[in-house]
Order: structure tokens, then sequence, then C-alpha cells
């Protein structure tokens, strides 16, 4: 059919034939060569070759598919980047907690050494004070032997 048949218009606006085709001098800058006009499957007009038409239709059906890819790695990374950092609250968390832990056994340890340090000195106090009422009870049993022996005397008339 002759529709399918792409129409050669030149280019130069001050040929006769492009005014006669286009109608109007603006599209003069358009280009400097010829232009190729041409009708396609659904019968609309196309200035490019129907091959071109059909490679930047399927780039574009590529573009659309790539950038839907794209954005399906966004949200995946969005999710990832979401769980990533749940865990490291997570981890930040248990180093926290372990942190505690540590200083706690430290504190424990500090407690119990100054524990055993107070207990060292009462028993050195209470050896101390045993040492001093046993010397106590010692001069308590002489004088109290001494004043038996002063009654047994005076209860004999000894004097």
């Amino acid at each position: 059919p002759f529709w399918l048949k792409p129409l050669r218009i030149p280019a130069s606006p001050t040929d006769e034939p492009f005014r006669q085709v286009i109608g109007c001098h603006r599209f003069a800058a358009m280009a400097e060569g010829d232009i190729d006009i041409s009708f396609d499957d659904d019968n609309r007009i196309r200035v490019m070759p129907k091959e071109k038409y059909s490679q930047t239709e399927a780039l574009q059906e590529q573009c659309k598919i790539f950038t839907e890819h794209i954005e399906k790695f966004g949200d995946t990374m969005q999710t990832l980047v979401e769980v990533l950092d749940g865990e490291a609250e997570k981890i930040e968390q248990e180093k926290l907690r372990a942190i505690g832990q540590r200083n706690r056994a430290e504190m424990e340890a500090e407690a119990r050494r100054r524990k055993e340090l107070n207990m060292r000195a009462m028993i050195v106090e209470k050896t101390q004070e045993l040492e001093r009422l046993a010397f106590q009870l010692n001069s308590l049993e002489r004088a109290e032997a001494e004043q038996k022996a002063l009654i047994e005397k005076l209860s004999n008339n000894e004097i």
C-alpha cells in the first residue's frame, strides 16, 4: 500500500514542495537533510523509520523493565538497611549488657576483696580482744586465788 512508503520531503524551507507538504516554514530548523515520514501498522504518522521506531519502543520497554528492577532493588535495599539497623540496635544493646555484666563482675570482685580485708581486720581485732580478755581472766583468777587464800587464812585464824 502507498501509505507504508516513506514520503521524501526536502529539508530546505525555500523549496516549494517543502512548503506544500508541511504548510508552514516553522519546521525548517528541524533538520538539514531529508525527513522520512511514514505510517505505522496502526496508521499513525511516524517521522522516524520503522526499524528505528521499533528499536526505540524496545529500548523504552527495556528501560521500563530496568526501572522496575531498580525500584525493586531500592525496596530490597531499604528492607536490608532496616533489618541491619535493627540488628545493629540489638548488637549495641547486647554490648551494653555485656559491659554492665563485666562492670558488675569487677565490682563484685572488688567488693569481695574489701569484705575479705574487713574480715581480716575484724579477726585481728577479735584476736587482740581475746588476748586482752585472756590476760584479764588470768589476772582475775590470780586475784580470786589470792582472795580465797586470804579468806582461808582468816578463817583459820592464821593471821
